[in-house]
């Protein structure tokens, strides 16, 4: 998509093309053509420019002036850009909001409950009955990647049971296979899986899940092989070209976010004396891992050895959680003991550099955990310190403090859903 702005002096006017492929030399042998066209250009008017770049093009031209080093510091221009790159507008490519409650029934049991928001508006929600493996479930159920993928979603439980493909409009779905023991090891230690990401392969028009798989050694340590699950052959094969060992920041959520083919989720070394923390990616299509490291400015925060321990400790432990911004990934970690909570997002993936924190939100002295965002990506969801359900408006900085829920401290989750009528795997499959 591209857009035209024109540039008026008292000598000269031309007109500047703005695409997402836009680079630096294009823009110098534009706006840099003379020494004399250039003094003439107003700053409201290079500012209007750059707010209609993408933040790859953006995060490049910081060099070029102290003035435009300095724009993401600023509060008009972030609305500007904001507004501009429609981060904060509705999902087009989405129909509708979902909540899953999970709840705190009694001491054992933590059932999960499934609702569409119309519009993303929280008391229209509609209560969906789960697909029938899922039921009678007395665990928290999570989604993978937070979106439906052609209508489809890929359940998991909460550390056990396995995957299930489920359409919500026509109430079709299909329990994945488990995986039997990587071939590479012995069939008589033990394991454990851990499901991380749902995608879908467009060139062979194939759903694919990708679960890593812990095995216990007899001095009583872990090694772990990643394997992905292919829909059109039914079956799991084991990866080689992967990454070291990792895992989520944020104890049992094991949900990450995806967009077009690729799968995310925030991570950490295995290692408890390695704090290095990382956004992890893998492409369905061409199934391989990639990384991208924290942004410099992200405190690093020692990882509670349990959930007790997280309770206790709330006010130092450091909450990161990934959503999506109108197909922008973006990071919101959240600080308990300030108050506060920062919106990062990443212009390009693999480059450390293009982290860029766009919303600082303060003086929320009962925010807890962020929960996630819906259709209307201005809304962000949150969980209180005293366990209720609120949200923010990130255009307004309003906040509904309560929206008539409890949540449990690990289990809800909100993310978008498009209908489909489909069968799931499409008709080939």
């Amino acid at each position: 998509m591209e857009e035209s702005v024109a540039i008026r002096d008292n000598r000269k006017c031309f007109r500047v093309t703005v695409s997402e492929d836009w680079e630096m030399e294009e823009y110098e042998a534009i706006v840099v053509k003379s020494k004399k066209v250039r003094n003439y250009i107003p700053d409201d008017v290079s500012f209007c420019i750059l707010s209609k770049l993408p933040l790859k093009s953006l995060k490049r031209f910081e060099c070029a002036c102290k003035s435009w080093s300095l724009l993401l510091q600023d509060s008009y221009f972030i609305n500007l850009f904001s507004n501009n790159n429609n981060l904060l507008s509705v999902s087009k490519d989405y129909d509708d909001t979902y909540f899953i409650l999970s709840y705190l029934k009694d001491e054992y049991t933590i059932p999960s409950e499934f609702y569409l928001l119309p519009g993303g508006v929280f008391k229209n929600r509609v209560k969906i009955d789960w697909p029938h493996p899922y039921q009678e479930c007395q665990d928290p159920i999570y989604i993978l990647g937070s979106v439906s993928i052609n209508g489809i979603f890929c359940l998991r439980q909460h550390y056990k049971g396995g995957p299930v493909l489920w359409n919500p409009t026509t109430g079709e779905f299909k329990v994945i296979p488990p995986t039997p023991p990587p071939r590479s090891v012995p069939t008589s230690l033990t394991f454990q899986y851990g499901l991380h990401g749902f995608g879908y392969d467009s060139v062979t028009d194939d759903y694919k899940v990708l679960q890593l798989t812990n095995y216990g050694l007899l001095n009583d340590e872990y090694q772990s092989c990643w394997e992905l699950y292919s829909l059109r052959n039914n079956s799991w094969k084991e990866l080689h070209n992967c990454i070291p060992n990792r895992h989520y920041y944020t104890l049992a959520r094991m949900i990450g976010v995806y967009v077009n083919g690729v799968s995310h989720w925030w991570a950490r070394s295995e290692s408890k004396y390695d704090l290095e923390e990382c956004l992890i990616s893998f492409d369905f299509i061409n199934e391989v891992f990639f990384t991208t490291p924290a942004p410099s400015y992200l405190d690093v925060s020692p990882r509670p050895l349990s959930v007790e321990q997280a309770k206790k400790d709330i006010d130092k432990f450091l909450e990161k959680h990934l959503v999506l911004l109108n197909e922008s990934i973006a990071l919101i970690s959240t600080y308990i003991e300030t108050s506060t909570f920062h919106i990062s997002i990443l212009g390009e993936l693999g480059v450390k550099e293009s982290w860029t924190k766009l919303f600082v939100i303060n003086h929320l002295p009962f925010i807890c955990s962020p929960i996630g965002v819906g259709i209307k990506n201005n809304l962000v969801f949150f969980k209180r310190i005293d366990d209720k359900l609120a949200c923010i408006d990130l255009n307004t900085k309003m906040i509904e403090e309560d929206l008539g829920v409890n949540p449990w401290h690990h289990g809800s989750q909100i993310g978008k859903y498009k209908k489909s009528s489909l069968p799931i795997g499409g008709r080939n499959v």
